[in-house]
């Protein structure tokens, strides 16, 4: 296959169809968790001794425990797997990207901003069933006048729904 320009590694084309079409996007990302999975069976070789997989696979989950504990708290550690999970999804999405003549699934604008705003209606449906109608606070500045609430909640979420936006498309950009 002889590439023409370099715009052409962005062209979506079928390779398998079955009832259902997977094209070269699918291919990719599927490649991506395979390759997720096979460091993480590397790992699970019930030995005491670990290879250079299970160090690469233990020093990515200290670092993005410790970055949870940090910025959301320990008490959200729980949710170590989901990020986990999404981490490892983008990370090796992206290193496939750095072989010839392939182009990385999180370019795509479907693919990051589906994950952001699964991960928001995520967030804010754990939110809503941890901290009911308290969870509206985040959506009202401290100090707002009463005549100004229902402008200032407006504004929030107007906010909060772009800032998800804008960090799924930062991601499909870079």
């Amino acid at each position: 296959m002889l590439l023409y320009s370099p715009m052409e590694q962005y062209v979506i084309f079928p390779i398998f169809s079955f009832n259902f079409v997977i094209n070269n996007v699918i291919f990719y990302l599927l490649i991506a968790a395979l390759i997720s999975l096979a460091i993480g069976k590397a790992t699970l070789r019930g030995t005491v001794l670990s290879n250079n997989w299970g160090i690469l696979s233990e020093s990515l989950f200290r670092t993005i425990l410790k970055m949870i504990e940090e910025f959301v708290g320990p008490k959200f550690s729980i949710y170590l797997p989901l990020f986990y999970a999404i981490f490892h999804l983008i990370l090796f999405s992206n290193l496939l990207g750095l072989v010839p003549y392939t182009s990385t699934p999180t370019v795509e604008f479907v693919m990051t901003l589906s994950i952001a705003f699964t991960l928001l209606i995520g967030i804010l449906l754990i939110g809503f069933l941890t901290h009911k109608l308290y969870l509206l606070a985040i959506f009202l500045p401290g100090g707002t006048p009463l005549g100004l609430i229902p402008v200032m909640v407006f504004l929030e979420v107007i906010a909060y729904v772009f800032r998800t936006i804008s960090l799924g498309l930062r991601l499909a950009i870079n």
